[in-house]
């Protein structure tokens, strides 16, 4: 069996939390406030640090799987992610159907399941299934360059197409007036071509694939330095954009935009860490996690609606109340995700067993 790498647990465990963390602002109201004072401006920066989350599985991806030919064998390893996500599309339908009384016939959560609606947060698998497909095809491009400054220069054209143009194609320079308030309007100039900028998964790709092949010579302080400088940065940005209004969700600040820079950043500090010294039961805890991890991703939409609509929004009405549970709150939706996602795995892994012993019981009979 091929030998795990502690790092790769340890970034997979950091991104599903942050996961958690950042559904913590869609659950919390924090869409819905006005953009103004000291706490908002603070959960703008928590935004931008949480933001990390699905980044840092697109780059570990390309860390992992930069070897990766075609073979039948490579396409049958989709499976795995495949039967997690049914059984966690099943569970949400069911809690769906059952606790949340939603109307629905077999032929509908069917349908529901194929078009990647059955688990909420299953727009990842969608995107997952469709980079999954093109890796080795990827992985032919990026091997069959010649060198360093190559493989650099493919990386570098990758970001100029899909964060260069969410960074820069959002300003309004006709009006000299919006600069005092971006909040008031949506008028912006394009600067760069964007047709592209839907490619970021690849982006993501390609950078975990040069990280893994040549590494990252910034020391662990320095990039702790500029992981809390782009935190705090684009943070304090994001409030400057929104002030006065509700958080304004523009192309800046979402996925393949500024939240490139933060993931690649606080994936490098990561590998900077040595998880192979820390306690034994924190080394196992990390490599249990990371195996669950899609699940505990996919299902944790049940424990955000049991947690924040049952328990937070009743108990505290105003929303910037709610900000200073989240120490609470999101390790307990966690650890209930985490318990949820055992279960999907120890069914998937008896469906596999039942399977092996009726083939096995068929083939002894012949």
């Amino acid at each position: 069996m091929k030998e795990r790498n502690p790092n790769a647990d340890l970034i997979r465990c950091v991104a599903v939390f942050s996961v958690v963390s950042v559904h913590f602002l869609l659950n919390s109201g924090f869409y819905g406030q006005t953009v103004a004072g000291g706490q908002m401006l603070v959960m703008c920066m928590y935004r931008s640090l949480f933001m990390t989350c699905v980044p840092l599985f697109m780059i570990l991806t390309g860390f992992l799987m930069w070897q990766k030919r075609l073979s039948r064998k490579y396409y049958r390893g989709l499976w795995k992610t495949l039967e997690i996500y049914v059984l966690a599309s099943i569970a949400c339908l069911l809690f769906k159907r059952y606790v949340q009384g939603e109307e629905m016939t077999l032929y509908s959560a069917l349908l529901a399941i194929l078009a990647f609606k059955g688990a909420n947060y299953s727009w990842y698998i969608e995107m997952y299934i469709g980079l999954f497909l093109l890796i080795p095809f990827l992985n032919l491009a990026y091997h069959g360059l010649e060198n360093q400054r190559q493989k650099k220069a493919l990386v570098l054209t990758m970001a100029a197409l899909t964060l260069l143009p969410k960074l820069v194609n959002n300003f309004n320079l006709t009006d000299p007036s919006w600069w005092l308030l971006p909040s008031a309007g949506d008028d912006y100039n394009k600067l760069v071509p964007s047709f592209f900028t839907g490619m970021y998964p690849i982006t993501y790709y390609f950078i975990g694939v040069y990280l893994r092949e040549y590494g990252w010579s910034v020391s662990k302080r320095k990039n702790l330095a500029l992981l809390l400088l782009a935190v705090a940065g684009f943070g304090a940005y994001n409030y400057y954009r929104s002030y006065g209004g509700t958080f304004l969700w523009g192309t800046n600040c979402s996925w393949g935009g500024e939240n490139l820079i933060t993931a690649v950043l606080l994936f490098t500090l990561l590998l900077h860490l040595r998880p192979v010294r820390w306690p034994q039961f924190v080394q196992e805890a990390l490599l249990y996690i990371s195996k669950v991890s899609l699940g505990l991703y996919l299902i944790s939409w049940i424990f955000d609606q049991i947690v924040y609509k049952v328990y937070l929004k009743p108990c505290v009405p105003a929303v910037p109340d709610r900000f200073y549970y989240y120490l609470l709150v999101v390790p307990a939706v966690f650890l209930a995700s985490l318990g949820g996602a055992s279960v999907l795995y120890f069914l998937r892994d008896a469906a596999h067993w039942c399977i092996g012993h009726v083939k096995n019981r068929i083939a002894s009979r012949r």
